[in-house]
C-alpha cells in the first residue's frame, strides 16, 4: 500500500480530506478494526461509506472481504484503487455516493461501517440514513456507526452546552449551526460544512433501535492523534435481526 498518495498532513495521526469536509484517521479505532475482522469471515460482501482513502477498507481487504467503497469525493476513491494491492483489487468496487440520498438493494450487505461520516448530517438526515443501511443489511448483518464527539475537534468549546441540552432532554444536543465560525482565523471557509453536529453513544444506540437493529454495543471510543482522551468518538454495533 503506497502512503505517498496521501495528502501531507500537519496533524499526526490525521490525513486532510481533499474536499475539507474532514479528516481521515490514519489508524482504526476500535470498532472500525472490528468490523474488518468481522468483513473477512461475512457471509456476502460489505460497504465502507464514507471511507475516504480506505483505511478500514484496506484492512478488510487484508482479512479476505469484499468490500464496496463509497465516498463523496471521487477523488479518494481514485486514491484508494491506486493504493490496493493488485491481489486485492477483484473484492474491490468503489462507488460515488452522498448521504442520505445514496441508495443500494436491500439485504445486499453482511456488514456496514459508516465512520466518522454522520456527524456531518442533521438529526433527520442521521435518521432516514440508518434506515437505509439497516434496510440494505442482510438478516444477521451488522451495522458499525463512528462519529465524531462534542469533546472534540473545533466545537469543543460547546461541549457544556451540549451536556446541558442533552439533560434537558434535546435528541440532538451537539449540533452546532456556524461550523465556519469555529475555525481557526484565516481558515478558507470556502468548502466546509455550514454545520456540524457531533454525536454520542446514546444517540448513536437510539437512532439503531428506532431503524429496528438491535444494540451489540454502545460505549465512547479514543481517537488516533496522540492527546486523545478516550472520548473522542462515539461508537455504535447494531444487528439486524
Amino acid at each position: 500500500m503506497n502512503d505517498s498518495l496521501l495528502p501531507k498532513s500537519p496533524v499526526p495521526g490525521l490525513i486532510p480530506t481533499l474536499n475539507k469536509t474532514g479528516w481521515m484517521t490514519e489508524g482504526l479505532d476500535d470498532y472500525s478494526e472490528d468490523f474488518a475482522r468481522y468483513a473477512g469471515t461475512a457471509d456476502g460482501p460489505v460497504l465502507d461509506i464514507g471511507c475516504a482513502y480506505g483505511v478500514a477498507t484496506l484492512k478488510a481487504l487484508e482479512n479476505g472481504a469484499t468490500v464496496v467503497a463509497s465516498d463523496i469525493e471521487p477523488r479518494h476513491l481514485e486514491i484508494l484503487e491506486r493504493r490496493v494491492p493488485a491481489e486485492f483489487k477483484n473484492r474491490l468496487a468503489t462507488r460515488t455516493a452522498v448521504l442520505p440520498d445514496c441508495d443500494f438493494e436491500p439485504g445486499r450487505f453482511a456488514a456496514i461501517l459508516a465512520s466518522r461520516v454522520l456527524h456531518f448530517l442533521n438529526g433527520a438526515q442521521i435518521e432516514l440514513t440508518v434506515r437505509r443501511m439497516a434496510d440494505w443489511l442482510k438478516p444477521g448483518g451488522r451495522l458499525y456507526l463512528v462519529a465524531d464527539t462534542p469533546y472534540t475537534g473545533p466545537w469543543y468549546v460547546h461541549a457544556d452546552a451540549y451536556e446541558q441540552k442533552k439533560a434537558a432532554g434535546d435528541p440532538w444536543p451537539g449540533y452546532v449551526d456556524d461550523y465556519v465560525g469555529l475555525l481557526p482565523e484565516g481558515t478558507d471557509p470556502e468548502g466546509h460544512p455550514d454545520f456540524i453536529n457531533p454525536l454520542d453513544p446514546d444517540i448513536l444506540a437510539r437512532v439503531c433501535t428506532e431503524a429496528g437493529l438491535t444494540i451489540i454495543s454502545a460505549e465512547f471510543l479514543a481517537g488516533s492523534t496522540p492527546r486523545a482522551k478516550g472520548n473522542e468518538h462515539a461508537g455504535a454495533i447494531a444487528q439486524k435481526p
